[in-house]
């Protein structure tokens, strides 16, 4: 599923740290909005709260990164 432009940016803001209170005032706009956006999210997920909505966003992102494999090393002849 994608986000909006809106959702993740409060998302990456709330993984960074930020409150509720500090994300509306950053983006200009209001703690309900900001509660109205993480609980229609929560929905969309089919989650109970915050951090089940974290652990889902996490890992619906790590489903999308394609992951690097370290090139296998060449044994050292010494």
């Amino acid at each position: 599923m994608q986000l909006t432009p809106r959702e993740s940016t409060i998302v990456a803001l709330l993984a960074a740290g930020h409150t509720d209170a500090a994300i509306a005032a950053k983006l200009d706009i209001s703690v309900r909005t900001i509660a109205y956006t993480l609980s229609a999210l929560m929905e969309r997920f089919e989650v109970s709260n915050r951090f089940q909505l974290g652990l889902r966003l996490g890992a619906e992102a790590a489903q999308q990164t394609p992951v690097e494999r370290p090139a296998e090393e060449e044994p050292d002849d010494t």
